[in-house]
């Protein structure tokens, strides 16, 4: 049965159209809405003009004649003053119609592109900005509301008004008209259509440059302190000008793209207003245009002029949204690495036997890191990995929590190989210490429990006490209610390091993974935490990276990694024994003072 707490992982389509199509396909009620909506509106168009020139003519027609007057224009003047009445009920409705649907839709877009990026692998996240990723989210929640706007309100309503306008005009006054009006119309739009592509790619170039520009600023403020320290303030600034200026060459070529089409705009409209004049002075002349044909055929084109010349700058607005929504899909676009077996079940550690079984893995563009490991770690063994950097120890670690897979091979926890296991069992059964502690910018309490969320606020005290760090705790002003900061900067080194170990108390995870979980602890803290260690390790299968080699004197196994390869395997005391060995050699830098001390 699934976790109630585990949000269930989906595809999302990575096409804009299929993309949006998602979230409306169950809401086929607004959209119908919209329908009538425009056919409402489209029929006002024509409807006005055509009873205004109906008033036209009759008040020429019975100028002498006031009773004759009175019952020719009394209808259609209460259905010309009505359609103002009818026209406000109706953009009400289109209003309450985007009141209703769009925070549903936005809220979903959020939700799904956040579960969707959270999938992503540990490098994906390693190779990408975070304030890009969350940039790329905030656009498509902000935008996705004007594409369906811009579509309902803009681009079928018009069309169906365009056709609307040119048969009125055609039955109404003479077929010229109509003809003149309808070719203009799908030559604008034809136009605008093809200016709308070239600004799309334009505005696809500028969501992109806005999304990098946005990751460098998130860099530069998350690493504040080294800028400050190193007093490279104009330094920064100098390299984050180089993204603002190519947002501001991408942002120009987008407007200027736009500035043509807008010249070309007024040229259509001057055309048509031309046509239009000449063709009604000439029928004019010839008797067939009477004075509310007049007034029928100016209105109706100067409201088609407003309408179609507003399609054209809503087709270029659109292809900017576009641009936009289709860069915010680039991370849809990039498939999951690491993803759940079909048949995925959860993990049941029963003992907690760790077993690699010709595993092989390598970063991409590199040389293969390991190759055919074979390894077998007992159930409640305390395994130490030491090494020079490079050598594959946290790698290790990572292929257990499945935070990237491996090439080849199998590993198996209990008999169970992890590829066949979902991700959210085997991580929920495993407790890591991080050497950095990534912490939320919220409170104490709500970081420890992030551990154990439904945790009572009694054993996340408990798990801080167990850490050594209730101490620390209680002497802020608002205790474990006190807010730590972004990834915790306003705590120290020593600190984060010591709720990361709450964190392990409080889950009490039948395997524990340690990646130096107190270098950054003072000698006396780490001696404390050490005692606490030994007790959340017992009955645990426990893997530590040790950095300093004195914390393995409670391992009852070390492994030495040298390029990817367990060059020795055994005890603290039997390498110590081999003075030609690796970890004798690393022992002994250590005591010499080239790497930290192992005094205590």
């Amino acid at each position: 049965m699934q976790d109630a707490t585990e949000v269930q992982q989906f595809n999302l389509p990575d096409k804009l159209l299929p993309f949006i199509w998602r979230y409306l396909r169950n809401k086929k009620r607004y959209l119908l809405g919209f329908f009538i909506v425009a056919v409402v509106w489209a029929i006002e168009m024509s409807l006005s003009p055509y009873l205004l020139k109906v008033i036209i003519d009759a008040v020429v027609q019975y100028s002498q004649n006031q009773a004759k007057l009175i019952a020719a224009i009394l209808i259609p003047a209460i259905l010309y003053v009505s359609m103002s009445i009818i026209m406000n009920i109706n953009f009400r409705l289109y209003d309450y119609i985007n009141l209703r649907l769009n925070p549903e839709i936005k809220a979903a877009v959020n939700k799904d592109m956040f579960v969707y990026l959270m999938h992503h692998s540990h490098r994906f996240f390693q190779n990408n900005f975070s304030g890009s990723l969350a940039r790329k989210i905030f656009d498509m929640a902000s935008y996705i509301d004007q594409l369906i706007g811009i579509f309902n309100e803009w681009f079928y309503p018009r069309i169906l008004a365009m056709v609307i306008s040119s048969v009125t005009l055609f039955v109404v006054v003479k077929p010229i008209f109509g003809i003149i009006l309808f070719i203009w119309a799908i030559s604008f739009v034809l136009l605008s259509f093809l200016a709308a592509k070239q600004s799309e790619n334009l505005a696809r170039l500028n969501s992109e440059a806005a999304a990098k520009l946005g990751g460098v600023l998130s860099d530069s403020i998350i690493n504040i302190m080294s800028v400050k320290l190193f007093a490279n303030i104009p330094d920064e600034v100098a390299y984050v000008d180089q993204y603002i200026d190519r947002l501001v060459e991408s942002d120009r070529k987008l407007q200027w793209t736009n500035l043509k089409f807008n010249c070309i705009q007024g040229v259509g409209i001057t055309i048509l207003i031309g046509s239009m004049l000449a063709a009604l002075i000439y029928g004019s002349t010839r008797g067939w245009v009477s004075p509310g044909d007049f007034a029928l055929v100016l209105m109706l084109s100067i409201s088609f002029l407003i309408s179609v010349h507003a399609i054209g700058k809503q087709m270029l607005n659109f292809s900017k949204v576009v641009g936009i929504c289709n860069q915010s899909l680039s991370f849809i676009r990039v498939p999951h690495e690491v993803v759940d077996a079909p048949d995925a079940g959860p993990l049941k550690v029963t003992q907690g036997e760790i077993k690699f079984q010709d595993v092989s893995f390598q970063y991409p563009n590199n040389s293969p890191l390991f190759n055919n490991l074979n390894l077998t770690i007992k159930p409640g063994e305390k395994v130490g990995l030491v090494g020079y950097s490079g050598g594959g120890k946290s790698t290790f670690i990572k292929l257990i929590l499945r935070l990237m897979d491996t090439q080849a091979g199998t590993i198996f926890i209990d008999g169970q190989d992890i590829k066949k296991i979902k991700k959210s069992s085997l991580r929920k059964q495993i407790a890591t210490i991080p050497q950095e502690a990534d912490l939320f910018h919220r409170t104490i309490m709500e970081n420890i429990r992030f551990a154990k969320l439904a945790a009572s606020d009694e054993e996340v005290i408990e798990a801080a006490k167990k850490a050594k760090c209730h101490e620390f705790i209680t002497e802020l002003p608002e205790k474990y209610q006190s807010l730590v900061g972004e990834r915790g900067i306003k705590l120290s080194g020593g600190q984060k390091q010591r709720i990361a170990i709450a964190r392990a108390f409080l889950k009490k995870a039948p395997l524990l993974l340690l990646d130096e979980a107190t270098s950054s602890l003072d000698s006396i803290t780490e001696r404390y935490i050490q005692e606490s260690l030994h007790h959340v390790m017992m009955n645990t299968t426990t893997i530590v990276i040790a950095h300093r080699l004195s914390t393995l004197k409670d391992m009852d196994r070390i492994l030495v990694f040298v390029s990817g390869k367990i060059v020795e395997d055994g005890s603290l005391g039997s390498l110590l024994e081999n003075k030609a060995s690796h970890f004798y050699k690393l022992w002994q830098m250590q005591a010499e003072g080239f790497i930290p001390s192992i005094s205590e």
